[in-house]
């Protein structure tokens, strides 16, 4: 029992301190640590729990400062400041603690309270008694689930009485409800939708009306990692403005983010048919991409560059794919006006290196990839790749360094390269440390195989090249090698048939024709030697 009692004693203990932590003292803490929108949410209800006018006030400040300064709703903010003012009108604040944009819109809040105004006009009657303000009193004392489900009932009921004025402060309260009840992507819905229809109602008639704030809270939530929140938030706004096209651009990238791609492609065909420019092209082509679908971001890509031939990033994203369509000749013309544009595209210049060495060009590569080094120091992609550029010009020193540089940044795509670097500088050793037994590709093996004869293991390489022999019979490097060592160990009959098989094959050097002479002339030796070295018979005995 004791035992039992030792073990619930840390769970006991836990209870009691997150009890004994109130709401606000909750809220924060959820502000300390960045948490934005459930800080908000604390806020919110600890102000409800308050049964102190003045102190829900103070506590609806910092709940105003929350939406001014963290998650930039100006009007959420202001919304905020007034309820606290109707708490406690005589309210002020510490200037020294906010910034002077939150201090003068506090200010300009409660002139505007203390100011006369005009009588309230009735409003209309609807299915709720009381409307807005019955229904907030409602909410404050809300204990429950039950209570507040059947208080977004009423909420609801009570739109279509609304007007264009009084249905954005309906739709406010109906996602602090939900809010509440813990619904937060439907309460971002209505709170987007409320912020349009404000923008709306301000907009001058005839003009075109965007809700940028609410924009630029999306990219806010796409930049901290919350696209689920920002295509809540946009599909509020798409609901009270269905052909906002700026709404329908981030609304596309957040879906991106969000890895739902189909429904990102909707949104970015509609974005397009209101407005068809090369950034929105870039994005379809890239999704097009995500959606392996090459083919058709080729064509957006392309379309991109016909509307601006300028267009830097548009002609290095048609180059890229080029690249990796191994439409060569396409990628090279590309990717050379891209850098012609803007000479720090650092992948455009490293993939345009990849193709000089395609072509035989080294010497262009090497310039190709110093200048990528020069956007990005050090980077391992292009280090190795300038490794590779170095020994394909014989520069084998400054190949071995660049590329164990690459490898030791942890880029194992270049691990044969440095073998290769390795065995030319006689460090069989060293490159056989580096090969993988098992390798599946021939010329690693193959690797491995001069790797064996530089560590003087001729036998070992003699053995392994007969494996490979027998797997890839129609290599003609294969064959080349394994005539070599058995040269090497003097068996010259045998090199002499295997090198005449290898000088038939594709893939052998093309001086394999040399080295059958050279064996035959050898073997030829050889013969000569045993034969005047043949010790006389015995003589007869008598």
């Amino acid at each position: 029992m004791k035992r039992v009692l030792a073990a619930c004693l840390p769970c006991l203990l836990l209870a009691v301190s997150l009890a004994a932590q109130t709401t606000l003292d909750r809220a924060h803490e959820a502000f300390r640590q960045g948490q934005w929108q459930k800080a908000a949410q604390l806020f919110t209800q600890a102000a409800e729990e308050a049964q102190d006018a003045r102190n829900r006030a103070e506590i609806r400040v910092k709940l105003a400062w929350t939406y001014f300064f963290a998650l930039k709703n100006r009007a959420k903010a202001e919304q905020t400041l007034r309820q606290a003012v109707n708490d406690a009108p005589d309210l002020e604040i510490i200037p020294d603690l906010y910034t002077d944009d939150f201090v003068a819109l506090f200010a300009r809040v409660k002139s505007q309270l203390a100011a006369p105004g005009p009588a309230p006009i009735p409003s209309r009657p609807g299915p709720v008694s009381g409307g807005l303000p019955a229904l907030r009193a409602k909410l404050a004392s809300a204990v429950d689930a039950f209570a507040l489900e059947a208080l977004l009932a009423e909420a609801k009921a009570l739109e279509p009485a609304q007007t264009a004025a009084t249905l954005p402060d309906l739709l406010e309260l109906e996602a602090d409800i939900l809010d509440r009840l813990a619904r937060p992507q439907e309460a971002l819905r209505l709170r987007g939708r409320a912020q349009a229809l404000r923008t709306v109602a301000q907009a001058a008639p005839g003009t075109v009306v965007v809700p940028l704030e609410m924009i630029r809270q999306a990219r806010q939530f796409l930049v901290a990692g919350q696209p689920q929140d920002a295509i809540a938030l946009l599909q509020g706004v798409l609901d009270a403005l269905p052909s906002c096209i700026p709404a329908f651009e981030v609304l596309a990238q957040a879906y991106v983010d969000a890895g739902l791609f189909d429904e990102a492609y909707s949104a970015l065909q509609t974005a397009l048919m209101g407005n068809e420019k090369p950034e929105l092209l870039l994005a379809l082509g890239e999704l097009e991409l995500a959606r392996q679908r090459p083919t058709a971001a080729r064509d957006a890509f392309r379309r991109a560059v016909t509307l601006d031939p300028s267009n830097d990033r548009a002609l290095a994203a048609a180059g890229l794919l080029a690249a990796t369509l191994e439409d060569y000749a396409s990628a090279r013309d590309f990717l050379d006006q891209a850098l012609k544009a803007n000479g720090t595209l650092y992948q455009a210049r490293v993939v345009r290196a990849q193709l000089a060495l395609m072509q035989g060009q080294p010497q262009e590569a090497v310039t190709h990839l110093l200048r990528a080094l020069q956007v990005r120091p050090q980077d391992p992609w292009a280090t190795g790749w300038l490794g590779v550029a170095y020994l394909a010009v014989g520069d084998v020193s400054a190949a071995e360094t660049r590329l164990k540089e690459a490898s030791k940044a942890g880029s194992e795509e270049f691990t044969l390269f440095l073998a290769e670097a390795l065995v030319r500088q006689g460090q069989g050793q060293e490159a056989l440390k580096l090969l993988n037994p098992d390798h599946p590709d021939p010329q690693a093996q193959l690797l491995r195989a001069r790797a064996f004869v530089v560590s003087g293991k001729t036998q070992e390489a003699k053995e392994l090249l007969q494996r490979l022999a027998k797997l890839y019979p129609t290599h003609g490097g294969i064959r080349y090698l394994l005539g070599y060592t058995q040269v090497q160990l003097g068996e010259w009959q045998g090199a002499v048939e295997t090198l005449k098989t290898a000088q038939e094959l594709a893939g052998a050097p093309p001086f394999v024709g040399e080295a059958v002479v050279l064996a035959q002339k050898a073997s030829k030796a050889q013969e000569l030697m045993d034969t005047a070295f043949t010790p006389p018979p015995a003589p007869s005995r008598r």
